[in-house]
């Protein structure tokens, strides 16, 4: 069963802001504030959409429109034992191992959307203009500190759009790979609790030239970037999920965050998730973020 939500909401979600603010700069590079704030909008109805899709495609199995708790827990019982091969517990490499399972398609898309030029290569020049405005997105009061307070403890990855398989709430089920957290728990370099504009700078730079040869990337090497941040956050979502902290996670520690964002989704408490909740999901979290 294909894990589309897991990767694209745990994972990109991590990058789904990332790539959705990509889009709306190569086609529109030099447009008013006011319309890009209106791109922003409407990317983010168009995520909402996607979720809702992506969400009902991977649980609801008897393809009736609705989600119900048995379809949701049977679903994840289903991808644990893909991953652990049919044992009990799941180790970090194959955890790690789902959210790389369709990322190099991903970032092959990704790739081709920041190569403006379409030559072929990403130069940092390129590679800094979703970055940054990634980080525009989360300084909502255009301060240029992002502060990491709130982030901390709200969720596997914090403050994004949604949040992931395997974590609270975030940037579109959350990976914020790249919502708040994950950006306060490595570029906050001085560990003061809030992340500079100038330690973004220095931190996202420091990535790119880890990996790029001759000052740009080529798409093998934007996906070996990709990857190591994907393992990075595996590791940390992992760490959190073991609770016991035995090295493995059982069913039960895997599931243990999806009860949590079953019940958050489920809005009126009857077991059954409906795409009409899926999208007021959506909808507040955007509202709540404005």
């Amino acid at each position: 069963m294909k894990s589309a939500v897991r990767n694209t909401l745990l994972l990109c979600a991590a990058l789904s802001v990332c790539t959705g603010v990509a889009v709306a700069r190569t086609s529109k590079a030099q447009v008013p504030a006011a319309q890009a704030n209106q791109g922003l909008d409407s990317q983010s109805y168009a995520s909402r959409g996607r979720f809702a899709d992506r969400f009902l495609a991977e649980f609801d199995t008897n393809k009736d429109g609705k989600v119900t708790h048995d379809e949701f827990n049977r679903t994840l019982a289903h991808e644990f034992a893909v991953a652990t091969n049919g044992a009990p517990t799941m180790t970090l490499d194959q955890f790690a191992s789902t959210h790389l399972k369709d990322l190099r398609q991903s970032a092959a898309i990704q790739f081709h959307q920041i190569d403006w030029n379409g030559d072929g290569k990403i130069t940092l020049d390129e590679y800094m203009v979703p970055e940054r405005d990634r980080f525009e997105f989360m300084d909502r009061d255009g301060s240029g500190v992002v502060s990491c307070g709130s982030s901390r403890g709200g969720g596997q990855f914090g403050g994004g759009a949604s949040a992931g398989r395997g974590g609270g709430s975030s940037s579109s089920r959350g990976f914020g790979s790249r919502g708040r957290s994950s950006l306060c728990f490595s570029a906050d370099l001085d560990k003061d609790g809030k992340v500079t504009r100038a330690e973004f700078e220095k931190y996202t730079q420091q990535q790119f030239n880890a990996v790029a040869k001759g000052g740009s990337l080529n798409l093998e090497q934007f996906y070996q970037l990709q990857a190591t941040q994907s393992r990075a956050i595996s590791a940390r979502v992992f760490q959190r999920l073991d609770r016991d902290r035995d090295g493995k996670l059982t069913l039960a520690e895997f599931a243990a965050s999806q009860e949590k964002l079953f019940a958050r989704l489920d809005k009126n408490n009857d077991g059954v998730i409906t795409e009409d909740e899926l999208t007021s999901s959506r909808r507040s979290r955007l509202a709540s973020r404005n």
